[in-house]
């Protein structure tokens, strides 16, 4: 009697183990089959995801970028102006003045600047004055003419007779090209723009190419092409000598 009891209580005790057994036995089946994973495989999972979009910076000419930034922070403050919409003219001529191409401050509407510069041969701060005349470029000829002879030329102001908008067509557009980079120009507007689907603010620096810049003026009357060279040889003019300021009637093209 006590055989049997015992022979039935080992057997309760193999139906209780055979589940738990089974279950092992098909884990480390199932690990056994699984292909393992590479090392190159796990480091991909775990390592974080990189940011692989390119930083603005990764392109640009940094150091002219942020002269365009700070000049017009300085072109600002230098005119106690809280914006240079409606004013053009003055922030052309604040900028040319910060920059030291300028020691006297130049101004008038936006269609009367080019004026001022083609009467000149040097300005007041000793740079050489070359102008391209609308009777004889167009806004593409003058700016592929002077990236000829200098593909990565600076200093480049660009004067409009007429705009497009109401104030515009009366009192003309001006801007400062600050310098050229494998191709891009870098420059900013006393308005807000929007060059190749990008917006960009009052001051804020845009670059884009020759022919993205040239599509964006297509609609203005082209007045001149200025560009401002250092000449070591050449003294500046005297402010004496220099042609008046017409700040009061500057507006936007």
């Amino acid at each position: 009697m006590k055989q049997i009891q015992r022979a039935i209580s080992l057997l309760l005790l193999l139906l209780l183990l055979l589940p738990a057994g089974f279950a092992k036995a098909e884990q480390e089946a199932g690990e056994a089959s699984a292909p393992e994973e590479s090392e190159k495989a796990v480091a991909t999972r775990e390592a974080p995801v990189e940011d692989t979009q390119v930083r603005p910076m990764a392109s640009l000419d940094e150091a002219l970028y942020r002269q365009v930034q700070d000049t017009y922070k300085a072109a600002k403050k230098r005119s106690r102006r809280r914006s240079f919409k409606g004013y053009c003219g003055a922030y052309v001529a604040n900028q040319l003045v910060v920059l030291g191409i300028n020691r006297s401050y130049l101004s008038a509407n936006g269609k009367n600047t080019y004026d001022i510069y083609r009467k000149l041969d040097r300005t007041t701060g000793g740079y050489g004055v070359t102008c391209y005349s609308a009777s004889k470029y167009t806004l593409m000829e003058a700016l592929a003419d002077i990236l000829q002879k200098d593909p990565s030329a600076t200093n480049i102001l660009v004067g409009f007779q007429k705009g497009v908008s109401k104030s515009g067509k009366k009192y003309g557009h001006v801007l400062f090209i600050h310098g050229v980079r494998n191709g891009k120009i870098y420059y900013s507007d006393s308005s807000a723009r929007t060059v190749d689907d990008v917006t960009y603010k009052e001051g804020e620096p845009i670059v884009c190419s020759l022919t993205a810049f040239v599509d964006q003026y297509a609609k203005y009357k082209l007045d001149g092409v200025v560009h401002f060279q250092k000449a070591e040889d050449q003294s500046p003019i005297t402010e004496d000598t220099a042609v008046g300021s017409s700040e009061n009637v500057e507006m936007l093209g």
